[in-house]
């Protein structure tokens, strides 16, 4: 942390329009787990023109502390690796989504925007789930569900998509109703509005999971459900928790059995694919030769078979420069793969996308960064700054997340941008408050 300019005072006091403004600008940007558009990326930079403006404005400006310098120094080696390779290779490569690791650049700056609005927080994640619910009932398909069809759940361009959003919200809405309940039982107004939409949201969630037929967000979801129950047990008073997790866990556990046919139908033929596999890896075959033989088999449903494919490649590349990746070249090496033919390069895999970029090196830093956030999210609460429910929303939301893309690219999508702004924004913005507390 940088001393010399450690002490500021009260951050400026916005007037009524421009946290009108400002608040709204941030709603737009959580909106990407809605309705998926680039919306976000617009409000974005409106958000980091107003917070320069503000923050030039300011009499008494909050530093930049190390966890900010990092993400400016990882964001400019970004920037000047595609910059070079942009510049001196012939055929002036730009890669595939390449420019997005450039995101921790504006991190400082949007999380001072955040600051700004801090005391707005509670109304703008009120009016978040209440659009949430409208989207949720608007994209329900509860008929087409209960005949066993795939749906899209939320305004979102496929059903992977709106299901991993569909599991951000869930999570969310279990920590808002219950803050409300323990922590913030005396805001008897918002206590009532929880408690009516969160339970709505959650249902109206779990049928999109389900609906939406994503065996990845599936099995991501099944360690979260657990530790979701074992929070709600040491939140509630005892005689209000036991019955409720039980109560919720025999209506999953009900609706699980109900729809058991559909469920096999959905996943049976890729977990006895990938159970076949593990056992020729760890009996007879080494892995990579497992992979193949998976991959020419019959019996591999043909995603599974392209997922293997896209792994198979992006393995073999980040091979040959683990340290510190492709960078942007990784697209012209891409056909000299062993599966070039697979379709796209989409790799459905959020961390070989990082390796192939920008290796281990890249995956350490980023790393690091992720765990600056979430020890800066952590020291907030303790210090009582947040609540103690928004510290477990932002770890199991991220759990869940990081879950999910084993089998997906969700860091790539929309929402992951939007999520990845929100995270690191919500953890700098935290760091500011804990300083400005100790001032």
């Amino acid at each position: 942390m940088n001393d010399q300019t450690h002490s500021f005072g009260a951050a400026p006091i916005l007037d009524r329009q421009w946290a009108f403004i400002i608040g709204g600008l941030w709603l737009v940007v959580m909106s990407a787990s809605l309705i998926e558009s680039y919306a976000y990326r617009y409000a974005g930079v409106l958000l980091l023109i107003l917070s320069l403006i503000s923050y030039l404005r300011s009499s008494s400006r909050p530093s930049i502390d190390w966890r900010g310098w990092l993400c400016l120094a990882w964001g400019t080696y970004a920037l000047l690796r595609f910059s070079l390779q942009f510049a001196l290779e012939s055929d002036h490569p730009v890669g595939d989504r390449d420019l997005l690791f450039l995101m921790p650049l504006v991190f400082p700056s949007l999380a001072y925007a955040l600051f700004l609005c801090w005391p707005h927080l509670e109304r703008l994640i009120a009016v978040y789930f209440g659009f949430a619910l409208i989207v949720l009932l608007w994209g329900a398909r509860i008929t087409e569900v209960a005949a066993g069809k795939t749906v899209i759940p939320l305004i979102q361009h496929n059903q992977i998509h709106g299901a991993v959003c569909c599991g951000m919200i869930f999570i969310g809405a279990v920590f808002w109703l219950l803050y409300y309940l323990t922590e913030g039982a005396d805001r008897r107004t918002m206590r009532l509005y929880a408690s009516v939409l969160s339970p709505l949201i959650c249902l109206l969630c779990l049928i999109g999971i389900y609906g939406a037929k994503s065996k990845g967000v599936w099995l991501s979801l099944l360690p979260v459900l657990p530790i979701l129950a074992f929070l709600a047990l040491r939140s509630l008073k005892q005689r209000l928790a036991v019955p409720l997790v039980l109560a919720s866990l025999a209506l999953l556990a009900a609706g699980a059995y109900a729809v058991r046919d559909n469920i096999d139908h959905t996943a049976g033929a890729t977990v006895s694919a990938a159970l076949a596999m593990f056992k020729d890896a760890g009996t007879t075959e080494p892995i990579g030769q497992a992979v193949s033989r998976s991959i020419e088999s019959g019996s591999t449903p043909l995603a599974m078979s392209e997922r293997l494919q896209l792994w198979s490649n992006a393995w073999e590349l980040f091979s040959a420069a683990p340290i510190f990746g492709w960078g942007t070249e990784w697209l012209t090496r891409w056909p000299h793969t062993r599966y070039p033919n697979v379709g796209y390069t989409f790799m459905h895999n959020g961390y070989l996308e990082i390796l192939i970029r920008h290796g281990i090196f890249g995956a350490v830093v980023l790393g690091a960064m992720l765990a600056c956030f979430c020890a800066s999210v952590w020291r907030a609460a303790n210090r009582g700054i947040i609540p103690r429910h928004a510290m477990y929303a932002y770890f199991l939301i991220l759990f869940f997340f990081s879950l999910t893309i084993l089998s997906n690219s969700n860091n790539r999508l929309a929402s992951g941008e939007s999520l990845s702004i929100l995270t690191a924004t919500f953890a700098l913005a935290c760091e500011l408050r804990i300083r400005r507390q100790a001032a």
